[in-house]
């Protein structure tokens, strides 16, 4: 009886899943039929017409030659246009004809990858189609001719990289090489072969780069190397000497660069005065650190003389900016540069266990409602006469002593009728003070110590629907070794506490591997919520992050990811299923000692799509389901500040296109929520990490966890599509980055400008600048440029939908950048410290 049972469990789980579908790498993949004769006349026409619709459009892309037994990728689009509210809830991808080609990935995504057949008998093409559906069960399709080629000879590139020659150190010159192929050159590369030093080479990746080497009081021979490689891959290298000679004249030191590290610090912190200097002579130079004089108040510099200085940033209730000068000489000539320091509040650390024991009324503490309503200040407070007729509780505390001690001087005996309150969620949310929304502060940044940490947003294991006998201690070490920064893993709640691994893959002779979802560790399988924070921890190093989240699952509202909460809620266990969002928002605005996600971050799943309602009631004339896409977006004030974000791609998909008015941030932000761009994994199998997925890009001090978690709270951050994986964004207004909330007299002029790179290269994009209700206000072309905006009401927010020019679609979002017209400028917002761990975890 026993498997029968086990059986039955797994069924009941398998119908409870979310984001489904097939979860495992190595699952063999269903070619089309062999027996489907070549087409030479073009595709085989389907039995049906799509019908025509002008509000959808579809393109499998361009046709593509490609070598026998390579892989390739396709990638389709499908585009909502205009002011409709139809939408598309599926992909898919199948081969019509010509020899099979061999399946990679899920056909039902925009991406798929493909690897060419052998041939044989001269080139063959291969057609495939790409289609895609409406809510209202209209199909559209498009298909693409993939020719397939035999591999050709290649001869290697023929290279020189100049003769050698001497330099005097500490002037730039030019590295000039040349390089010709038959078949064309696909990139070069300049580097330092010898010695080993820290030698930087600008336009390393042009056949002129530019070098400037140090001073030198000997000659000195410096070898570099260039490489270029061919479209087919094929490489040469060859070198050249640098000989280094002494200056002959005698020059001041030169301040290169100077900063406070990092330039955004509250209480607590060390923050590194850094400074670089150079001589012409080699002279030895002399640091000295010094604060202006009119700074609101001095702080002590540690190693004042030293090119590297240090403070400690004092605790502070106000935000303040403090200026450093370092003076650099060589004993008759000098230099100075001048950095700011911003100081920000830190947000009021929650309280631990022991605390809260000697002092239970304090913020933070599950006592603290009571201090609120009865302490200093507090509603119900009546001084020193409770019986008094001004005080609102005057007629109980005559007849209930208790209530009147509470009142005079609240204790833990002298409340106990009113704790008894603390049980109601209605009077918790009537006492508590209104959460602060997103556009009453702005986050602080700084330029020279903000960098860009790319990593995944969502992502799932065996510990929920994802592949079979995996962890999330697997995918954090996955990830990591493809270089990422962090890793945000989201497994759906309505699995943390069973113990089984819920997949469609378990319908086969891996059924016994699903009973237990953790091999390496069984007990963990019970415990997946805490087992995956202590995982969590064991890969969070110096150069990688790693934090828990979970994906609340309802197949009527939508998904939705919360981040750094101590708890967690199930959808499929109440009524946040299928009939009210109610008891999500309940949750996640509820303090986090009550046991709600009030210490959580939320994000926006994959709009649209795996909703079973909508594609149900859409096929009834006039009919639409009120709760799809999140209630359609229905704003929620308490939750404005920390819901921060939507996705915008995911797995092998573009989300925001298929959205109303042709885009879902557009849609969600005019709704009333502050929302950033996030590229999502979502990935059930075992490539966490690779390009192939998309991927979020956070601009953040470091990626430690209290910085990422600012970072999402200050929507600084973008999505970046499959394949795009290094490509940076940078978009400012005001000289403000993304995320930025900014207050500015109406009409206000606003300089505005954006740079794209992919890799150490520029990136020639397609740039639109989109506004309310997905209207954009401008269009450029190129890697960057600057324009100017003005405030006012009818645009609120501007973000950057990035097109690839070669294809037009979507391979990069911003987040916005929103601007009140004719509002003062916003304060700094408080730094908050990431959580992890409840009060009695």
């Amino acid at each position: 009886m026993k498997p029968y049972w086990s059986m039955l469990a797994l069924v009941a789980s398998l119908l409870l899943a979310g984001c489904g579908g097939s979860s495992s790498d190595d699952a063999p993949q269903q070619n089309p039929p062999q027996e489907q004769p070549e087409q030479p006349g073009g595709p085989t026409s389907p039995e049906e017409e799509p019908p025509t619709d002008p509000r959808a459009e579809v393109s499998a892309g361009e046709p593509q030659t490609v070598n026998e037994a390579d892989t390739f990728s396709l990638e389709g689009s499908s585009t909502v246009r205009g002011q409709g509210d139809q939408t598309i809830f599926r992909v898919m991808w199948r081969q019509l004809s010509g020899p099979a080609a061999e399946a990679l990935s899920q056909p039902d995504q925009n991406i798929v990858t493909y690897q060419a057949p052998q041939i044989e008998g001269g080139p063959a093409n291969l057609v495939f189609q790409f289609e895609a559906e409406t809510f209202g069960g209209a199909l559209f399709s498009d298909t693409v001719v993939i020719t397939v080629r035999d591999t050709l000879a290649n001869s290697l590139p023929v290279v020189d990289a100049g003769p050698d020659r001497n330099v005097i150190g500490g002037e730039t010159f030019n590295l000039t090489a040349t390089a010709e192929d038959d078949n064309g050159i696909a990139r070069v590369a300049w580097s330092l072969v010898e010695p080993n030093e820290p030698i930087t080479i600008d336009n390393a990746d042009a056949l002129v780069a530019t070098v400037k080497l140090p001073r030198t009081e000997v000659p000195k021979v410096y070898r570099f190397a260039f490489q270029a490689v061919d479209n087919l891959g094929g490489a040469s290298v060859d070198t050249v000497a640098i000989t280094s000679l002494p200056s002959t004249t005698n020059t001041p030191p030169v301040v290169e660069s100077m900063r406070a590290n990092p330039g955004v610090a509250t209480g607590g912190e060390t923050v590194i005065l850094e400074s670089q200097a150079i001589d012409a002579d080699n002279d030895t130079l002399q640091y000295t650190w010094t604060q202006s004089s009119n700074d609101p108040f001095p702080v002590a510099i540690q190693n004042a003389d030293s090119a590297n200085a240090n403070i400690v940033v004092p605790q502070l209730s106000d935000p303040v900016v403090l200026n450093f000068t370092v003076t650099v000489t060589d004993g008759a000539l000098e230099d100075q540069r001048t950095a700011q320091l911003q100081i920000v509040p830190r947000a009021t650390p929650k309280p631990g266990l022991i605390s809260c024991l000697f002092n239970p009324f304090q913020s933070g503490c599950p006592l603290q409602l009571v201090n609120d309503l009865v302490g200093d200040g507090g509603a119900l407070r009546c001084g020193d006469n409770p019986f008094s007729v001004e005080c609102p509780l005057s007629i109980i505390a005559r007849v209930s002593p208790p209530i009147a001690e509470c009142l005079v001087s609240p204790s833990l005996s002298g409340c106990g009728q009113i704790l008894g309150q603390l049980a109601d969620p209605l009077f918790v949310f009537r006492s508590l003070p209104s959460p602060q929304l997103a556009s009453e502060c702005t986050p602080a940044f700084d330029e020279q110590t903000f960098e860009h940490y790319v990593g995944v947003i969502h992502g799932h294991t065996g510990y929920s629907d994802g592949a079979i006998g995996t962890r999330p201690a697997d995918a954090f070490d996955r990830a990591q070794r493809q270089g990422l920064d962090f890793f945000g893993i989201s497994d759906h709640s309505d699995n943390a506490r069973i113990p089984l691994t819920v997949t469609g893959d378990c319908f086969s002779e891996q059924f016994p591997d699903c009973l237990i979802a953790d091999k390496e560790n069984p007990v963990d399988s019970f415990r997946k919520w805490d087992a995956t924070q202590e995982q969590v921890e064991q890969a969070t190093n110096g150069s990688f992050t790693a934090f828990r989240g979970f994906e609340w699952t309802s197949d009527r509202f939508g998904h939705i990811n919360v981040f750094f909460s101590s708890l967690e809620i199930n959808a499929k266990t109440g009524p946040g299923y299928l009939i009210s969002m109610g008891l999500f928002w309940q949750w996640f605005l509820y303090p986090d000692f009550l046991g709600g996600g009030g210490d959580g971050l939320a994000i926006f799943n994959h709009a649209g799509r795996e909703d079973l309602i909508e594609g149900v009631v859409s096929n009834i004339p006039g009919g639409r389901d009120p709760a799809y896409t999140f209630n359609d977006f229905d704003h929620v004030p308490g939750a404005n500040m920390r819901v921060v974000g939507l996705e915008m791609f995911g797995k092998g998909s573009e989300y925001d296109s298929s959205g109303k008015n042709g885009s879902w941030l557009s849609y969600a932000l005019d709704k009333g929520w502050y929302l950033g761009a996030i590229g999502s994994e979502d990935h059930h199998g075992t490539t966490w990490g690779a390009p192939s997925l998309p991927k979020t890009v956070m601009i953040a001090r470091s990626n430690a966890l209290e910085d990422i978690k600012e970072a999402m709270l200050a929507r600084r951050f973008y999505a970046v599509a499959q394949n795009f994986n290094d490509l940076r964004v940078d978009f400012r207004i005001d000289n403000q980055p993304m995320g930025a909330r900014l207050g500015r007299p109406d009409g206000f002029s606003l300089p505005a400008r954006y740079e794209l790179r992919l890799g150490d290269a520029a990136f020639n994009g397609v740039i639109e600048v989109v506004t309310r209700g997905n209207r954009t206000v401008r269009t450029y072309e190129g890697s960057e440029g600057s324009f100017d905006l003005t405030a006012v009401t009818e645009e609120p927010y501007y973000f950057l939908r990035i097109r690839n020019p070669q294809t037009g679609r979507p391979v990069a979002f911003s987040s916005p950048i929103w601007v009140e017209a004719g509002a003062a400028p916003k304060p700094v917002c408080r730094y908050e410290a990431a959580g992890g761990r409840g009060l009695f975890q």
